[in-house]
């Protein structure tokens, strides 16, 4: 069976013949491998599993929550039910700042960028170190 796609094969290549062996094989297991996919067997088989894995991590999931909540961690929706909480925190808030901003004329952006002045000061340089006067020798 030879292929019109295949190269002509080099004489010198001492891994065309594993080449070779390789591409037909994998040919064989995918041509095997769509033919058992293609039957209904293999679907309602697969279907068993999903069903199978779909119970199975359900059950986690209940079990690992009531785990969970007995250790009083939060779970999922607790989570959601706090993040849409803030959000609507985070809105309120945006309103009043636009309502004080109308009312004073200072815009709430300009406040938040003064910050308080610095009393903490940077390690002055050191001079550098002096060697000690020389000592006078005797003779």
């Amino acid at each position: 069976m030879s292929d019109a796609k295949q190269p002509p094969r080099d004489s010198n290549d001492p891994f065309a013949v594993w080449r070779d062996w390789l591409v037909q094989s994998e040919r064989q297991w995918n041509g095997m491998l769509n033919e058992m996919m293609a039957s209904d067997q293999f679907a309602q088989s697969m279907g068993r599993w999903m069903e199978l894995y779909l119970g199975a991590q359900k059950s986690v999931n209940e079990s690992l929550g009531r785990a969970l909540a007995g250790l009083g961690v939060p779970n999922r929706d607790d989570v959601a039910e706090l993040g849409q909480r803030l959000s609507a925190i985070e809105e309120r808030l945006a309103r009043i700042e636009t309502l004080v901003e109308r009312g004073t004329g200072v815009s709430a952006a300009s406040t938040e960028r003064r910050r308080p002045p610095r009393t903490r000061k940077p390690p002055a340089a050191k001079p550098p170190a002096s060697r000690p006067p020389a000592s006078p020798t005797r003779e």
